[in-house]
C-alpha cells in the first residue's frame, strides 16, 4: 500500500520541477519590433498632382513624412525604364532596361512580355531590392513591380505574380494586407505593390483634366486602405511607407506631331517603336540602329531639321541620360520636346490608340513635366519636410538603410539619401 505522505512528496516535487522547467522555457516570441518597408508604386503620378487634386491620404503622408519637390526620373522617362531603376538604384546604361521595348544587338531580339521577356533573366542586370533583402535573410513580397517576375542571382521574392494587368486594385489591396496577417516571423520586411490607373487615365484623358483628379482620387484611395490596415494590425508605427511614381505626364495632341522620314531616309534603320505589331504610331522618341553609313546619312538630315526634334548620335548624348547600355544603346536616340511627337508618314493613326492620347511622357527627365512624385513616411523620414529634387536611383539606398541591409553596388549617392532623410541614413 502507498504511503500517502510520500504520495503527496512525490506530486509536490513533480509540481517544482515543472515549474523550474517553466521558468527556464523561453516565453512566445513577441510580435517582432523589426522595421518594415512597404512601397507603392502609382504609375503615370506627375510631381504636383496631390497639390492640384484632392487626396487626402497622400496628403496626409506628405504631412507626417517627407515630400520632395520632385524625383528625377531615369532617362527615357518610362516606365519600365524607372520602375526598375526604383527597384535596382541603376541607371539604365547598366541594368539594361533602356525603353519599354529595348532591342538588344547580341541577342538580335526586342523585349517583348509576348516572347517571355519578363520572365527572362538575360534581359533584366543588376540586383534588386528584393533580391539584397532575400540573401540577407529578409522576407519580401512583391505584386507587379517590373523585374520581379525573373530569378535574379537564382533568387526571387518570397511572394511574386505574374502581372495581371486586370487584377482589380481592391484585391490587390486585400492580398497585401494579407501578406501582414500571417504568423510575425512569416511576414514580410519589404512589400511592393504596382497600381497603373492614373497612367492608365491621363494617357486618355491627359493631365490637368478632370478625369486626372478623378484617378488621383482612386489611388488616394488605395493607398488610404492600405495605411488603415497597416494600423489596424498595429505596424503602422514601425512601417516606412514609400510611395513612388516612375514619370510624370504632359499634354499631347495629334497636331503637334513630326513626321521624321519626310526629313530623313530611314528605310535601312532598324527602329524598334515603329516595328512593334501595332506599326509606327505617335511616340516622344525613337531609337535607331543600323550600319555606319545609314546611321551617317540620317543623322545629318535630321540634325537642325526641324525645331521641336532632336536627334544624337551614340556616345555624345546629354551626360545626364545614362542610358547607352553596351549592347542597347541606339546609335541614333531621336527626340521630341515635351508636347510634341514623333510620327512616320505611312502611319494609320486612326486607331483609338493615337487619335485618344492626350498625354504621354518619355521626354527629357529634366523637364519639369516629367517629375514625378516621392513620398516618405515612417521612421527614417523627419516630419513635414519638402527637399528639393532627387533621382530615384536614390531610392533603392533607402530601402536598405530602413531595413539595415548591406546594399549591392548602386549609382545612388549616399549623401543624397542622407539629405531626403534628414541624416537618419548616414552619408557614409
Amino acid at each position: 500500500m502507498t504511503n500517502p505522505r510520500l504520495l503527496v512528496r512525490a506530486i509536490t516535487g513533480l509540481a517544482l520541477l515543472a515549474l523550474a522547467a517553466c521558468a527556464h522555457t523561453p516565453a512566445p516570441p513577441a510580435a517582432s519590433d523589426e522595421p518594415i518597408v512597404l512601397m507603392i508604386g502609382l504609375d503615370g503620378l506627375r510631381y504636383d498632382a496631390i497639390d492640384r487634386w484632392d487626396a487626402p491620404n497622400l496628403q496626409a503622408l506628405a504631412a507626417r513624412g517627407t515630400w520632395p519637390q520632385r524625383m528625377l526620373p531615369v532617362m527615357p522617362s518610362k516606365t519600365f525604364v524607372n520602375f526598375y531603376s526604383l527597384a535596382t538604384g541603376l541607371y539604365p546604361e547598366h541594368h539594361g532596361m533602356i525603353s519599354n521595348a529595348p532591342y538588344d544587338r547580341v541577342f538580335d531580339e526586342v523585349f517583348s512580355s509576348r516572347n517571355g521577356g519578363p520572365q527572362d533573366p538575360r534581359w533584366w542586370g543588376g540586383e534588386p531590392i528584393w533580391t539584397t533583402a532575400e540573401e540577407q535573410g529578409q522576407r519580401t513580397s512583391i505584386m507587379f513591380w517590373l523585374g520581379s517576375e525573373v530569378a535574379h542571382n537564382g533568387i526571387r521574392p518570397t511572394v511574386w505574380h505574374p502581372y495581371v494587368h486586370e487584377m482589380p486594385y481592391e484585391d490587390r489591396v486585400a492580398e497585401v494586407l494579407s501578406w501582414f496577417d500571417a504568423p510575425a516571423d512569416e511576414q514580410p520586411r519589404l512589400a511592393a505593390v504596382y497600381f497603373d490607373h492614373v497612367d492608365t487615365i491621363t494617357h486618355g484623358a491627359g493631365p490637368f483634366t478632370p478625369e486626372e483628379g478623378e484617378a488621383v482620387a482612386r489611388v488616394d484611395a488605395l493607398v488610404g486602405e492600405l495605411v488603415d490596415g497597416l494600423t489596424e494590425r498595429g505596424l503602422i508605427d514601425r512601417t516606412n511607407i514609400i510611395i513612388v511614381s516612375d514619370h510624370g505626364m504632359v499634354p499631347v495632341s495629334m497636331e503637334r506631331s513630326v513626321a521624321i522620314d519626310t526629313l530623313a531616309d530611314l528605310d535601312r534603320l532598324f527602329i524598334p517603336e515603329f516595328a512593334g505589331r501595332y506599326g509606327p504610331g505617335l511616340e516622344p522618341f525613337v531609337m535607331a540602329y543600323g550600319e555606319p553609313e545609314a546611321v551617317d546619312r540620317a543623322y545629318a538630315a535630321l540634325d537642325g531639321a526641324n525645331e521641336h526634334v532632336t536627334v544624337y548620335r551614340r556616345g555624345a548624348m546629354p551626360d545626364t541620360w545614362h542610358f547607352d547600355h553596351p549592347d542597347r544603346g541606339p546609335d541614333l536616340f531621336i527626340h521630341a520636346e515635351p508636347g510634341w511627337l514623333l510620327t512616320r508618314s505611312d502611319a494609320d493613326l486612326s486607331g483609338a490608340w493615337p487619335a485618344g492620347m492626350h498625354g504621354t511622357h518619355g521626354y527629357d527627365n529634366r523637364a519639369e513635366s516629367m517629375g514625378a512624385t516621392f513620398i516618405g513616411a515612417g521612421p527614417i523620414f523627419p516630419a513635414g519636410t519638402r527637399p528639393d529634387a532627387f533621382e530615384n536611383v536614390n531610392v533603392y539606398l533607402m530601402i536598405a538603410c530602413a531595413l539595415g541591409l548591406e546594399p549591392a553596388a548602386t549609382d545612388g549617392d549616399p549623401a543624397e539619401v542622407a539629405r531626403i532623410t534628414g541624416g537618419r541614413c548616414p552619408a557614409n
